[in-house]
């Protein structure tokens, strides 16, 4: 088969290295450029747009595009690419809406009795301002549309409540994405990453990941696209996963058929698990990151025949199966990150660079260069979690560059 998969970060990097094992592949095209996935694919220098995409899936025969971010699934490439005869990996636009826009998100869990933390939406300041001078703190807020994994805050006082709201509303910090705002309960307790594989109706579960998304260890600092990841998460249960199939799956199921949504692809479901219960966080519609690069290493399946088998409606053909291994993920940021950081700084490898996941390099004149808050991956598996992280953390140690930051804390529960 002839794949096209789009994205550059370190998700797609991990879904080339999983899918380059399996007998289906023919060819490996990628764009936007990634010099990890380089030595797997060939990169394919063409516009970051849904018509250029699927212009060059027409000509080269392409017989799944497989869509990494959420960006171009909420404006309707899988919409766009099937009315040419393309498939994709990845929901239609009434399917990616859930990750694009937080309020339609939460009115259809309120529509359908999925778990979920109590909230409110508004659309300007004052009003904003208003609701949150009236609420127990903390509380917690989410621009409505896209915002790279950046677009939530949550506020521990009311100045930073008042902070993010002044960013949304009057900075137009986030664009369009934050002109209407969602408020909600801060709910206590464990985060869990609970992903599907599903063609709308088979929802296939992925082993559960912890995600760290704070920049600084303790869960200190900013909210990021993410800091570090393992799997399996040590708080899934039997009973645990028979309570989201019953809770969250079941009416999901519902809802897809419903509201007519064509759903072709990976579910994400960001739970926090409550005293009381498995609650919805968010919903994503694409693999997680850098949930991914825990996760895939674990995956037995041949990944692009399940792919493959989605989008044709024949995913009740496979079951599922996972190494009894644990697996690690630790992130290399650039200093600065989440926020400004350099880019173009050196790069030093006590080992070689293909032992790591590539999210934001380059490669010049023969030496890598950072190019991006996140950089690189130190990815690792072993028997416990403890030497699984123990080996990550020695790639972290091999790779410098001035300005490397990463969290000490991943993996310890």
């Amino acid at each position: 088969m002839n794949i096209l998969l789009i994205g550059n970060g370190g998700r797609e990097h991990s879904i080339a290295k999983k899918i380059s094992t399996s007998p289906l592949l023919t060819n490996l095209y990628f764009t936007p450029y990634n010099p990890g996935i380089e030595t797997i694919g060939k990169f394919i220098d063409i516009p970051y747009t849904k018509e250029s995409i699927v212009s060059f899936a027409k000509d080269k025969n392409i017989d799944l595009i497989i869509s990494g971010p959420e960006q171009l699934l909420v404006e309707g490439l899988a919409d766009y690419a099937n009315e040419n005869g393309i498939k994709v990996f990845g929901p239609s636009k009434s399917g990616a809406i859930l990750e694009g826009s937080k309020i339609y998100s939460k009115q259809l869990m309120k529509k359908y009795n999925i778990p979920t933390a109590e909230y409110n939406v508004f659309y300007d300041y004052e009003s904003s301002k208003d609701f949150i001078n009236s609420c127990n703190i903390p509380i917690v807020i989410k621009a409505d549309g896209l915002a790279a994994g950046k677009g939530v805050a949550v506020a521990m006082t009311r100045e930073e409540a008042y902070s993010f709201i002044k960013k949304c509303f009057i900075e137009e910090g986030f664009g369009a994405s934050g002109r209407s705002v969602v408020i909600e309960e801060f709910m206590k307790g464990i985060e869990m990453s609970a992903l599907f594989i599903t063609d709308g109706e088979v929802f296939l579960p992925l082993i559960a990941a912890k995600d760290y998304k704070r920049i600084y260890d303790n869960d200190k600092g900013a909210n990021t696209g993410g800091m570090g990841s393992f799997a399996p998460h040590n708080l899934m249960t039997e009973s645990l996963k028979q309570e989201i199939e019953k809770s969250i799956i079941s009416p999901l199921r519902i809802a897809f058929k419903n509201e007519n949504i064509d759903y072709k692809g990976i579910i994400y479901v960001g739970l926090m698990l409550t005293d009381n219960g498995a609650k919805v966080v968010e919903f994503n519609c694409r693999f997680g990151d850098p949930e991914t690069q825990a996760i895939l290493p674990l995956m037995k399946n041949d990944l692009l025949e399940i792919m493959f088998d989605t989008v044709n409606g024949k995913l009740n053909r496979h079951k599922l199966e996972w190494s009894n291994q644990y697996s690690c993920c630790v992130v290399i940021a650039s200093k600065g990150y989440p926020n400004n950081y350099l880019k173009n700084i050196p790069m030093t490898f006590k080992t070689s660079p293909s032992d790591y996941i590539h999210c934001g390099t380059k490669f010049r004149d023969g030496d890598f260069f950072t190019n991006g808050g996140r950089v690189l991956n130190g990815v690792a598996t072993g028997d416990t979690l403890e030497i699984a992280r123990e080996k990550a953390y020695k790639l972290v140690d091999a790779v410098d560059f001035e300005g490397k930051s990463f969290r000490k804390d991943i993996a310890l529960l």
